[in-house]
């Protein structure tokens, strides 16, 4: 039967916390063999290859690895615990528990009133609803703070597609997307497309480079919406899969249902939770990419200097520079 528990960016139900921008089903991740974080104190330990604990998977804290979910799975406690545990040498605790670096830098994270307003309408005469998947809330925290997003190739085009005809229509007609993380159990807000795909220009947000193009969008729920919440809406037009891809398109009737639930659902967790552990991994991640990137530049222009080694005949012997790469590499 072709329920709504199934959203994933890859295959075809509405599901949350299914595959990612290709599926949108429950627990299921055809583009990875699911990503996750370690906590730097080994407090948090994945589980067996693919698998995770509370939808971490192979964490390696190499802060390149996808999160289905952040510390907020937890609960408070451990988020108090992550910000104490990755301090850097030579930073002080402040009253509060804030660094002085913290103290001194604006303040990125969105306010909370932003979203999940009260005056949010939910009935729509005419609409356009569809399930978007993500690899992990990087990009999700991305698209919060950029008001953007990018989806596949063809994600890119059904998406444009439908703005365009919405854009058409005699009477309002707005485009809704509905997210979720791959493998996480749970939607995490709705958004609406506010322009069409831009297809020329990319952005580099993203945790991975594979995305082109962009458009933007607003978001107006941020919230953590369990699955379970949706398994009773069922999709006609599922092919009756257990899963559901990616921008997989809602009817009229099912989205205004889903809609309802988001806004109506109480506020327990939501991203903007964790927005400061995703604001210090963005940062994180983007230092190493700009090691690695150095590094490369340094190999193909010849810059590198290599190591040298002592060979049995006396003479010296430049390392291999395949050898310097390699050793390099797994030092960032």
């Amino acid at each position: 039967m072709d329920m709504l528990t199934g959203f994933t960016r890859t295959s075809s139900m509405v599901s949350m916390g299914g595959t990612m921008r290709s599926g949108i089903g429950f627990g299921y991740d055809t583009r990875t063999n699911g990503r996750g974080w370690l906590g730097v104190d080994n407090k948090f330990k994945y589980r067996g290859r693919g698998a995770s604990f509370y939808g971490y998977a192979n964490g390696d804290m190499d802060g390149l690895n996808e999160l289905s979910r952040g510390p907020r799975a937890k609960g408070p406690k451990n988020q108090k615990t992550f910000s104490s545990v990755m301090l850097v040498k030579g930073q002080n605790l402040l009253p509060g528990g804030a660094t002085e670096e913290e103290k001194a830098k604006p303040n990125l994270i969105p306010e909370h009133k932003q979203y999940n307003r009260a005056d949010f309408p939910v009935q729509y005469s005419d609409a356009k609803f569809f399930v978007i998947k993500s690899y992990g809330e990087d990009d999700v925290h991305k698209s919060i703070k950029y008001n953007v997003w990018a989806s596949t190739p063809n994600g890119n085009k059904k998406l444009d597609a439908a703005y365009r005809d919405a854009q058409e229509k005699a009477g309002d007609c707005s485009v809704f997307l509905f997210f979720s993380v791959n493998t996480s159990g749970q939607f995490v807000g709705v958004a609406e497309m506010l322009g069409p795909v831009d297809f020329q220009k990319n952005v580099e947000y993203w945790q991975q480079d594979k995305w082109t193009g962009h458009f933007p969008l607003k978001w107006h729920i941020v919230k953590d919406v369990p699955n379970s919440l949706l398994k009773h809406i069922i999709l006609e037009n599922n092919e009756n899969k257990p899963n559901s891809r990616d921008t997989q398109e809602v009817k009229l009737e099912q989205g205004l249902q889903m809609i309802k639930i988001f806004k109506d659902h109480s506020l327990k967790a939501c991203l903007l939770d964790d927005f400061e552990f995703y604001e210090n991994r963005q940062k994180a991640i983007q230092e190493k990419k700009t090691r690695q990137q150095q590094f490369q530049k340094q190999m193909w222009e010849g810059k590198l200097v290599t190591g040298k080694k002592d060979i049995p005949n006396g003479e010296v012997e430049a390392q291999n520079t395949s050898e310097v790469f390699h050793k390099e590499c797994k030092s960032f």
